[in-house]
């Protein structure tokens, strides 16, 4: 089988919807320098569980690069196999930042308690679904549902424990608020933008443009999310693993 067999014709009509769409080449773009600024303060962060967050950066973006030439080489026409992978990657690392920042026992045990939820309910969707085809969309509402309620945890830990002006050189702030712009915005849009597009098909009329200004909403949210997580690099100080010591 040769290289070219395996490229189908229509590869540069597939390419042309991501490079032309200036929302997804922002938030590419976004996703790439979140990383970069994140290995490039690598240093004050090796030592505490940030290391995994700016790890998982790095595997985000190459996961969207991947799941991009899977679909325009024409190996398969759905590579939603590729993001219900991340969704396991995704959870366990934020839910594991979480844990490590929390100081009260309780707290400490709601994240657990949240991990083993979504974790339940991603495992039913893995017996009762075609997760190769099909998108897991319930457990990732479910998780970041979840998330928001760890990141508001978190955030009454620190600010309770910091003054104002130690919450501008605490990455975990960044990382907080980024995930809220970011869910806040997307989860409502997604799911409506998901459910819609499954039931108008090929419809090329007012509603598709409508469920495409929503799926651009979450895309320049995660922009912006993306944006944030870089500037929390390069303002925050070296954190410790605990929020006070």
């Amino acid at each position: 089988m040769t290289i070219e067999s395996l490229i189908i014709s229509d590869w540069q009509e597939r390419i042309a919807y991501f490079v032309t769409n200036p929302g997804i080449m922002i938030s590419d773009f976004a996703e790439l320098l979140s990383f970069v600024f994140g290995l490039i303060y690598w240093n004050k962060f090796k030592q505490t569980p940030i290391r995994w967050f700016i790890l998982f950066l790095g595997y985000n973006f190459f996961n969207e690069m991947a799941a991009l030439a899977y679909y325009v080489s024409g190996l398969s026409n759905n590579n939603t196999i590729f993001y219900n992978v991340h969704q396991v990657v995704y959870f366990s690392v934020h839910f594991y930042i979480f844990y490590q920042y929390l100081l009260r026992k309780k707290l400490k045990l709601a994240v657990v308690l949240f991990f083993g939820i979504w974790l339940i309910s991603f495992a039913y969707q893995l017996f009762t679904k075609n997760l190769v085809l099909e998108y897991a969309l319930f457990s990732t509402v479910l998780g970041d549902f979840l998330t928001m309620i760890s990141v508001l945890f978190v955030f009454i830990e620190v600010i309770n424990a910091s003054t104002i002006s130690k919450l501008q050189d605490n990455m975990i702030i960044y990382l907080g608020l980024g995930l809220l712009v970011y869910l806040v915005i997307s989860i409502p849009t997604s799911v409506t933008s998901f459910v819609g597009w499954e039931k108008i098909g090929k419809d090329t009329g007012p509603r598709m443009e409508f469920y495409q200004i929503l799926r651009n909403v979450g895309t320049f949210a995660g922009a912006l999310m993306y944006f944030i997580f870089a500037y929390g690099f390069y303002r925050a100080k070296a954190p410790s693993i605990r929020l006070t010591r």
